[in-house]
């Protein structure tokens, strides 16, 4: 997902969750991010995100405690990033430089 998507996109869930909040008579905001963090955790792992060059690439563990945490920033960014590895534009860890023999 692109960068004018993601971010719109999280602040969409917040503001369905605050008015989700207010209907159900109990914040709707903790369990979102932490259903779309555990989401992250098991699909960064589906798709081998620590095998790329990335500020988030960490395992499922670490990647979910820093989405919980930073949400804000986290959840969209990851967004990007598994745009990049599926559209095959996410460069590899090891992947060899260009000009070397």
């Amino acid at each position: 997902m692109k960068v004018w998507l993601a971010i719109p996109l999280t602040i969409a869930l917040i503001v369905l969750s605050v008015i989700a909040s207010t209907y159900a008579h109990f914040s709707v905001v903790m369990p979102m991010v932490l259903a779309t963090s555990l989401w992250v955790a098991f699909d960064s792992s589906k798709l081998q995100l620590s095998r790329y060059k990335s500020g988030i690439s960490y395992g499922p563990v670490a990647l979910f405690v820093a989405c919980a945490l930073l949400w804000i920033v986290g959840f969209p960014w990851y967004l990007v990033m598994r745009d990049k590895i599926k559209s095959g534009t996410a460069v590899l860890k090891d992947a060899p430089q260009a000009g070397s023999a």
